[in-house]
């Protein structure tokens, strides 16, 4: 084969582009962008009128054309093209004299305001000549972009630019463009034209001024695997380290949870590592809670004020007085230690607020708190001949995504790939339910609007249907799975007498009969043909999912219906754990840290005082939840703790019961509670309450990187490692069980301490200070290092069954529990070791790539011979249950009385719950929230994700000044000049925003842009921008939730849109919860609009 010059050519699948932002922020992080400078941008295009809605995201960038423009007009030779046809700037020739930015009919050009020079795509010419991709074909999310060779007509790119009708930017400027489209939105209105590549030409132009570029010298530092922690996803991660700085991120290929994907928040982890507005040394309040004021103090003294505090509060009202919240779910094994040792026995983390609804009736049904649709892809499984090998094909046909975003709430980050490949590649049809057109809605084979609220309704109409209309002879009706409920289910009869009972019932609401079709339509304001067309292709398709929602649903006081109903309809079609069905995630998920997090100390005997009589009990018996509000809530309950402090714990069942204790002291790690834990001024109120002019609450000690509202009230503040400073295990939500390290990138920066030194550190001044309980031999004797404490962590894993097909590990048997690395693991059956492997450690992980990943399975319910597993579903009875043992159990051991088969129940503060109807006359809207791409409530202290719009978020913000810090010995990664005042132009911050369908908005005579104010019941209120938009129903008003309202010296220049941005919260009745769970209602919000 003759040789050929190459040239590059990249081709999007908008099909598959779901509007992540990876790409462009991705590449701003690569190249060390400054803010409002991009090399490609994601633009947005919509059509049509509510609820026929089209859109479709645009990334652009420099066309790197065959003829280009830019190079023709540019005076300076700044602009030449190398032999493979990428257009590049020697940025030292450019004069500044935009001839290329008026040349290019692509506006792909930009001026560094910062350099005066000209900003433009490059391809990553350097990672190409070391035969790497670009970056933002490595980070795409949804894996839209093909980049390679368009001459050789082998590569991938060439077949699939042969293969499809090829679009491309404007192509009647005849420049022969070599950046490429795929796109089926043509009603969306982005300017995309038919492109014929099999009549272009491209080669080297006459007039492009082609140069060669001498190969760089390579790489001098080294290259770290870790994981990240800018969100629960904890995508593995890669990260370049050059003379102990960390320089570089990239997404991990060897990981399967991400598989080298990286998105916008990931990227911008250098910048929150070397965000100016760090905590940089332990703090002590100097003002009051609140005022932000403080003083810089040593470890040693902070470590001591805590010790001694936490002693007098023990001795004067219990360990059990003492709350710790280590709110961020990674990295929390070593506070759990420290205070499980103390011996309280309130420990929580955020799993507590953001979806305990969500995974009830998955969790009492299933034994798995987190099924999901089988959508990660690759996945790791036996072959026939047994050996372990990547499965890419996708199996499933229908999914259901009621109140779920998953290509913005990017938890998992593997659907934002398998959806759209599923639907691509497999002819999966998916479904999105919600009242927002979202970006999942977007490339959704229909979108269907819903009432807030109502999603249970809507099940519980589905499972009507069904029942009503099910076949068992009938090809066409045949919707339920009767040999799969009949062999792997219990308490079907009992819970189908229950919920057709309740059929029978009138809805006071509207005078129907509950659960008809007729009902749910006229309940979620879904057409009843659309109801019955999406209940009978549920019902008829096999394989299917459905994922519900966080915000959607189980923010919804009725979450936990919606919960068991979603898993009754897909166990009663034989869906569960199948190939592209729902399947076990959480089951899967490897076990860490069982031995570490010191539950044992939790089992000590104490005595109490209670009506008058000495009791003896175990610590554990004095929990808040479980023995007192919320004897059901399996995650425990953080959002009534200001009433707690205000009113103190009553214990209302078992060993103590009738004995109460006070709330005295709060500790909040890597959390913002007092923004995202329920009512904010509720929250502020508690915290700042006085008793004889000393706080009811004794001590509030904050654990982070940044100060932010919650840490603005504490007494003592300690500076954390962030997470390129600290070692941990990532174990989140996958098919393939895997395990990652959290490696030590760089020392900690400042004076912050990893949660292991920290827990160290107090340990020692504890013992230092006399607290009875904790004991050397627990934290420092035993524990030679950090590595040392993590391996302890890792000692148990992966801890799953070899149960399934195929089955995990076909030379052992099957039913025994594996432990330890993947291919050499030990085994133990009926407690007995029947095989000692490798264990994993620190070593291994570091040895390979960073990561641990074991083979999965499917059908873990039942053994090979059909009859059930007797492991999975973990449940009582080894079934799944529709009579739920786990209720049954409570009410056996406390006499409470909730029920063990379908109930229902409705939402409060709802315009479809008859209590308040009157309410809905006078506050007609509901108010709802999304995750955004900045996850959690700090990350738009990050300046790239605080120039991403999405959802709810655009930028409207008013032009401010911000004085950026000076940095001293910290690297500039922030994007601003060092040490000078920034001016910020009207436009250039993406705030959170009021949406309004356009309707309601001009009925009101309000225009996008407009402050006005929302107000509840309560007479609470809020004021945001409003933001006019066909995106929504009408009736409805959504925002995004935790990134509004915040001021606090960590959150930098978010700090000056704090006046006119929502903290929906601030709204949020501080007395609705969940009876069962003890989830808040922050979806229940009823508003009316004032301007």
């Amino acid at each position: 084969m003759s040789e050929h010059q190459k040239r590059y050519g990249m081709l999007i699948n908008l099909n598959r582009c779901v509007g992540c932002y990876a790409c462009q922020v991705t590449c701003k992080a690569w190249h060390n962008l400054p803010f409002g400078v991009f090399h490609i941008r994601v633009e947005t295009y919509k059509s049509g009128v509510f609820p026929d809605i089209r859109k479709s995201f645009l990334p652009r960038l420099c066309s790197h054309c065959n003829n280009p423009k830019c190079i023709e007009s540019c005076r300076e030779d700044a602009l030449f093209q190398t032999p493979e046809g990428i257009v590049m700037l020697n940025e030292e020739a450019c004069t500044s004299c935009l001839s290329c930015f008026d040349a290019c009919p692509y506006k792909a050009i930009q001026m560094n305001p910062y350099t005066n020079k000209a900003a433009k795509c490059d391809f990553c010419y350097s990672l190409l000549q070391k035969d790497e991709l670009p970056v933002c074909v490595r980070s795409c999310m949804g894996k839209a972009i093909l980049f390679g060779d368009i001459n050789d007509k082998e590569s991938e790119i060439s077949i699939a630019l042969k293969n499809n009708q090829i679009k491309v930017i404007s192509c009647e400027y005849e420049t022969n463009p070599s950046v490429f489209y795929i796109s089926r939105q043509e009603e969306s209105g982005a300017p995309l034209k038919n492109f014929n590549f099999s009549k272009a030409l491209y080669k080297p132009s006459a007039s492009a001024k082609t140069k060669r570029i001498v190969k760089d010298e390579g790489d001098k530092g080294k290259f770290v695997y870790t994981s990240d922690v800018m969100c629960p996803s904890e995508c593995g991660i890669v990260v370049y380290v050059e003379d102990g700085e960390a320089k570089k991120i990239l997404g991990n290929t060897h990981s399967l949870i991400n598989n080298g994907a990286f998105c916008a928040k990931g990227a911008s982890g250098l910048q929150m590592t070397y965000s100016p507005h760090r905590i940089k040394t332990p703090l002590r309040r100097i003002g009051e809670r609140g005022e932000d004021k403080w003083e810089e103090i040593t470890w040693e003294e902070a470590a001591d004020y805590i010790a001694k505090q936490l002693i007098d509060i023990k001795k004067s009202y219990g360990e059990e007085s003492v709350f710790l919240d280590v709110g961020d779910v990674t990295d929390r094994e070593a506070l759990y230690r420290l205070f499980h040792a103390f011996g309280t026995p309130n420990t929580f983390n955020h799993g507590s607020i953001c979806d305990p609804n969500r995974k009830w009736g998955q969790w009492i049904m299933t034994g798995d708190e987190r099924p999901l649709p089988d959508l990660q892809r690759p996945m790791l499984l036996r072959d026939k001949d047994g050996k372990t090998s990547l499965k890419y094909k996708h199996d499933a046909k229908l999914i259901l995504s009621i109140g779920s975003n998953p290509f913005v709430a990017t938890r998992f980050n593997y659907m934002s790939k398998g959806i759209p490949a599923a639907r691509e590649e497999n002819d999966c049809k998916y479904i999105v339910i919600d009242p927002s057109h979202t970006n999942s809605a977007m490339l959704a084979d229909k979108w269907i609007p819903i009432i807030p609220g109502t999603d249970a309704d809507l099940l519980a109409a589905m499972l009507f249907y069904i029942l009503k209309n099910d076949s068992e002879g009938s090809t066409s009706r045949r919707y339920i799975d009767y040999d799969f409920i009949e062999r792997y289910t219990s308490g079907w009869p009992e819970f189908k007498k229950a919920f057709l009972e309740y059929a029978k019932k009138m809805d006071p609401a509207n005078n129907m009969l509950y659960f008809t079709p007729e009902w749910a339509e006229e309940k979620t304001g879904i057409k009843k043909s659309d109801i019955e067309e999406t209940a009978h292709l549920f019902g008829i398709t096999k394989p299917a999912s459905i994922e519900i929602g966080m915000h959607g649903t189980a923010h919804h006081t009725s979450g936990d219906v919606t919960s068991i109903l979603m898993t009754a309809l897909c166990l009663i079609t034989g869906n569960m754990d199948m190939p592209g069905g729902l399947v076990f995630f959480d089951s899967q998920k490897p076990k860490k840290g069982g031995a570490t997090v010191g539950k044992e100390f939790l089992e000590r005997t104490v005595i109490r005082r209670v009506n008058g009589n000495d009791i003896s009990g175990r610590l554990s018996e004095l929990n808040k939840d479980l023995y007192g509000d919320y004897p059901a809530a399996f995650k425990g309950v953080i959002t009534d703790i200001p009433e707690k402090i205000r009113n103190g714990v009553k214990i209302k069942h078992g060993t103590f019961k009738g004995l109460d204790y006070p709330v005295k002291a709060f500790i909040s790690r890597a959390g913002n509670p007092i923004i995202t834990a329920g009512s904010t001024p509720d929250w502020i109120d508690a915290v700042t309450l006085k008793d004889s002019g000393r706080y009811s609450l004794e001590l509030m000690v904050f654990i982070d990187t940044h100060i932010n509202v919650t840490g603005r009230y504490a007494d003592i503040v300690l500076p954390e490692a962030g997470f390129l400073e600290r070692m941990g295990v990532s174990d989140v939500y996958t098919m393939s069980p895997e395990l990652a390290i959290r490696d030590q990138v760089i020392k900690p920066l400042h004076e912050s301490k990893t949660d292991y030194e920290i827990m160290i550190a107090i340990s020692d001044a504890l013992i230092k200070n006399g607290d009875p309980d904790i004991k050397a031999g627990d934290f420092r004797a035993r524990y030679m290092d950090e590595g040392d404490f993590i391996n302890e962590i890792l000692s148990d894993a992966p801890g799953f069954y070899n149960i399934g097909e195929p089955l995990p590990y076909p030379d052992l048997p099957e039913g025994c529990k594996i432990i330890g690395v993947p291919d050499n693991p030990g085994a133990s059956l009926e407690n007995k070791v029947i095989k000692v492997g490798e264990p994993l450690t620190v070593d291994w992980l570091r040895r390979h790539n960073g990561v641990a990943v074991w083979p999965a399975s499917y059908y873990r319910y039942k053994k090979s011979d059909g009859s059930p597993s007797g492991i999975y579903p973990r449940t009582d009875s080894k079934k799944f249950e529709f009579k739920f043992s786990y209720l049954e159990n409570i009410n056996k051991r406390l006499g409470t009385d909730y029920p063990a088969t379908f109930y229902w129940t409705e939402c409060k503060w709802n315009p479809k719950n008859p209590e308040y109807k009157k309410s809905a006359q006078e506050y007609p809207f509901q108010l709802i929230t999304g995750r955004v791409h900045h996850s959690m409530t700090m990350t738009t202290v990050c300046p790239y994700l605080a120039e991403t719009e999405t959802e709810c978020m655009k930028p409207l913000n008013d032009e401010f000044n911000y004085a950026m810090p000076k940095l001293n010995d910290i690297p500039n990664e922030y994007g601003f000049p060092d040490n000078k005042k920034i001016f910020f132009k009207a436009g250039s911050v993406s705030i959170p925003l009021f949406a309004f369908n356009k309707t309601d908005g001009e009925s009101l005579r309000i225009k996008t842009g407009d402050i006005i104010m929302l107000e509840n019941p309560q007479r609470k209120r809020i004021k945001g921008k409003a933001l006019l938009t066909d995106e929504i129903m009408p009736g409805v008003i959504k925002t995004a939730f935790g990134p509004g309202g915040q001021k606090a010296s960590g959150i930098g220049f978010m700090n000056e849109t704090a006046e006119y941005t929502p903290n929906i919260n601030d709204l949020h009745d501080p007395e609705n919860f969940n009876r069962l769970t003890g989830t808040p209602g922050f979806g229940d919000i009823m508003v009316k609009v004032i301007k």
